[in-house]
């Protein structure tokens, strides 16, 4: 009986584990938004008249090592679902301008090794320009940045921030304009590795996260919605109660107590065997 129970024990750790292994290894892109700040411009000023010791070189490249990891491990496989293009590519931007400044100064963390998060075992080969008046044939979408804003400000409707004090059908409707701004912005800087492009670029990516954070933060299910954040306890209300304001710490509490009891039940019968 007792090698019995230690068999249980240990069955029910492996699968734990396992569950535990997948979920730390797949996409987690509505939480990359989360992870720690990069450097920013103000932090690389020092570095440009040699006025820095090392203990700020070591801070400023250790920042730069979190946020790079902590990214690349939340992104990690996202490249496989093509429903994440237009966040992915802001969020590539971010990787890409973190690594413009952090190659100066720390090893390892400039270039290509800045993004790491990619699945896919195939690549395309290099993208093909041909002069001819017949036809121009590329493999990657062009950098155009201006065309990012051309074609997808009116998507937003000037409405660049969240308000609670919207109608729900307006609350509805600001979220779902959030995801398709991404999508559509997302598909124009995806390949803005130009030095010339860059202070355009990143000035057009720290909106894109800020409007992905307020998404988050107000919508249903946050700005991926509830079809993929399936365990956000937002989602335990309908789309309308949520936006209405009505309170869901009922099902909080439900939720709670529907966990305690399964594993209450699953320890009895386990130590019942």
């Amino acid at each position: 009986m007792l090698f019995t129970k230690h068999h249980y024990l240990l069955l029910l750790l492996y699968i734990f584990l396992f569950f535990l292994i997948t979920l730390t290894n797949t996409c987690n892109i509505w939480k990359a938004s989360d992870c720690p700040q990069p450097p920013t411009a103000d932090d690389e000023e020092i570095f440009k008249y040699d006025l820095y010791t090392r203990e700020q070189l070591f801070q400023f490249c250790d920042q730069g090592k979190k946020y790079v990891e902590c990214v690349n491990k939340r992104l990690q496989c996202c490249d496989l679902k093509s429903e994440h293009a237009g966040a992915l590519a802001a969020f590539e931007v971010g990787l890409q301008q973190a690594g413009w400044r952090l190659g100066r100064y720390c090893a390892g963390l400039g270039g290509s090794t800045i993004i790491q998060y990619k699945c896919k075992t195939t690549t395309l080969p290099p993208a093909k320009t041909t002069t001819t008046t017949s036809s121009t044939t590329s493999t990657m979408p062009p950098c155009e940045v201006e065309e990012a804003g051309k074609e997808c400000n009116d998507i937003l409707d000037d409405r660049l921030k969240f308000e609670t004090a919207w109608s729900v059908q307006e609350k509805i409707q600001w979220c779902k304009a959030v995801s398709d701004y991404i999508q559509c912005a997302g598909k124009h800087i995806t390949n803005c590795s130009i030095i010339e492009v860059r202070d355009d670029v990143e000035q057009l990516s720290n909106f894109m996260e800020y409007i992905m954070k307020q998404a988050n933060l107000y919508c249903h299910g946050g700005f991926y919605g509830c079809d993929h954040a399936v365990t956000d306890v937002r989602c335990r209300l309908s789309p309308r109660k949520f936006y209405s304001g009505e309170a869901f710490d009922s099902a909080t509490k439900n939720l709670i107590i529907q966990w305690y009891l399964f594993f209450s039940i699953a320890l009895i019968w386990w130590w019942n065997r």
